[in-house]
């Protein structure tokens, strides 16, 4: 069996309720998972996996604030072979070629008191790394860590 890689892959509200209906999302996905080049970027040792997978959940949830205006992040174990180049390469970004509803382990939202639409205000038209420099986003991360949920909590509706 091949073993699987852990990735963080931002998504909006209908591509969140095809997985929760049990579906899966076909085509090409952005995603981010904790590769050498993240180490590299993020300045950490090979033994910080713990702080890199922070990173890339972090990162996936400010490239959903980005381009969908919420931080919405699922997390998957994915076969490597299903992974490609892709945007975003430095900050651990790869391309996922689909995602089935079997493979999500859980998923990552904002609670209710998280200034998302100031943050998106500051965001918006931004490359990701031009984002993460502000002041607003480092409150974000640091005041409103994102709330881990189950899968089986993936809203349907």
């Amino acid at each position: 069996m091949t073993e699987r890689v852990l990735v963080c892959v931002p998504v909006d509200a209908d591509q969140a309720r095809q997985i929760a209906r049990g579906h899966r999302i076909d085509g090409a996905l952005q995603a981010f998972t904790a590769g050498p080049l993240l180490y590299e970027t993020f300045g950490l040792q090979p033994t910080d996996d713990e702080e890199a997978e922070y990173a890339t959940l972090l990162l996936a949830g400010l490239w959903c604030l980005i381009h969908h205006g919420q931080r919405l992040v699922l997390t998957a174990m994915v076969d490597p072979q299903t992974l490609s180049p892709g945007e975003e390469t430095p900050n651990g970004g790869v391309t996922l070629a689909g995602l089935g509803a079997g493979s999500v382990e859980a998923w990552f939202s904002d609670d209710d008191q998280a200034p998302i639409e100031a943050v998106c205000a500051a965001v918006g038209g931004l490359e990701l790394d031009e984002a993460w420099e502000l002041p607003e986003v480092a409150a974000l991360h640091a005041d409103h860590d994102l709330a881990w949920h189950s899968v089986t909590e993936l809203p349907e509706e």
